[in-house]
Parts: C-alpha cells; structure tokens; sequence
C-alpha cells in the first residue's frame, strides 16, 4: 500500500459539481437489488485476483484489523452494474465516450465507509489497466437523494454535507476518503468509474 499517500492523505479533496437535470425518483431507486457487503471482509478467501488492485485491498483490510474496526459497523450494500431504468440512465451518459464501470451503494443508518482509497480493483481487472496508469482512474459519486442529518462524506481533509440530489464529488487515483451515516435514513450513492485520459482531474 502506497504509505506516501496516507501520509499525505491531507492535500487532496473532490471536485464538486452536479449532474445537468436529476431524471430518476423513489421508484428508479426501488429497482436496485442489494447485496450486502462489508469492508473488513471483501476479498473471498479463494480469490484468483491477483492483481495490484487486490492486493491493495487486501492491505486495506489488513489496516481495518489492526484498528479493531468491527465487521458489522462497515457494512454497506451494493448493486453492480444493473439494468437502468429510463431515469437512471441519464447517469452514465456523460461518460459514454470513455472507459467507465458504474454501480450503486447504500450505506445503511449506524454504518461507515471506513478510511480508505479506492482500488478499483474491478474496473482495472475488465479494463486491463496496468499499474502504471492507476494514477488516472478516477471516481465521481452522485448523490442519489438529498443530505440528510448524520450523512457525512470526507474527501481528504475536506468534509461534505447538505448535498441535494444530483450532487457529485469526483477524486482521482489514491485520494483517501470515508464516509458515515449516523442519522435516520438510507444514503444511497452512484458511484462512476472512469479513465482520465485527457488529464482533466488533478488528485
């Protein structure tokens, strides 16, 4: 696990802007199938994976261990991938020119995203993306429903809140975040992955 970045992990923040018009509502969000997955546990065992992805992963994890962090409370729930209904779609227009990957997550009352950064460890592997160029990927939440009180996301040292439907935040290679829903209802998440070729994104 690159230390240097840890580290450092206090110059980085996201990119905020917004996506053009929110196109989806309730019953978009209600056709999103959950798996639950948790943080300190996402690596079968069994995994041929073995790429540098993983193996950063596999460090995070081993990170989550040595602080204690207990399974339950990193809990979250993911959707890779589903079939979009009309109004989700609009989400992944913008980045129908690039290499991307999309997916959900719902992060449930009394559960966090613990410190992290992200591996990408699915889009390197489809994407046959070399180490080297792991620097550029990047990743943009869309926030799916307004803020609600306890719903916190930190991106370096910078913390986000009372964000509105429609919202984005965009980080870029091992920028470390977290994110925490201490309040009374779901926050549910797009999440869009994508290769900065053209060097638009600075970490």
């Amino acid at each position: 696990m690159d230390m240097r970045s840890y580290e450092d992990w206090t110059i980085h923040n996201a990119d905020e802007s917004a996506v053009e018009e929110v196109t989806w509502n309730k019953n978009d969000l209600l056709t999103l199938n959950w798996e639950a997955t948790y943080m300190t546990d996402e690596i079968p065992a069994d995994s041929d994976w073995d790429t540098f992805a993983t193996r950063n992963k596999k460090a995070l994890e081993a990170m989550y261990k040595q602080w204690g962090v207990p399974k339950e409370g990193s809990l979250h729930y993911m959707c890779i991938r589903p079939e979009l209904t009309k109004g989700l779609s609009s989400i992944i227009t913008p980045y129908a020119h690039m290499q991307f990957n999309y997916n959900f997550l719902k992060l449930t009352p009394g559960c966090s995203l613990m410190w992290h950064f992200d591996t990408y460890a699915t889009f390197v592997k489809y994407n046959d993306i070399a180490e080297e160029r792991a620097h550029n990927v990047c990743r943009t939440v869309i926030m799916m429903d307004d803020w609600d009180r306890g719903q916190v996301l930190q991106v370096g040292e910078e913390v986000y809140t009372h964000w509105r439907a429609g919202d984005t935040y965009t980080w870029k290679g091992d920028t470390w975040h977290g994110m925490a829903n201490f309040g009374p209802t779901d926050c549910i998440v797009s999440q869009i992955t994508f290769l900065d070729e053209d060097d638009k994104y600075t970490q």
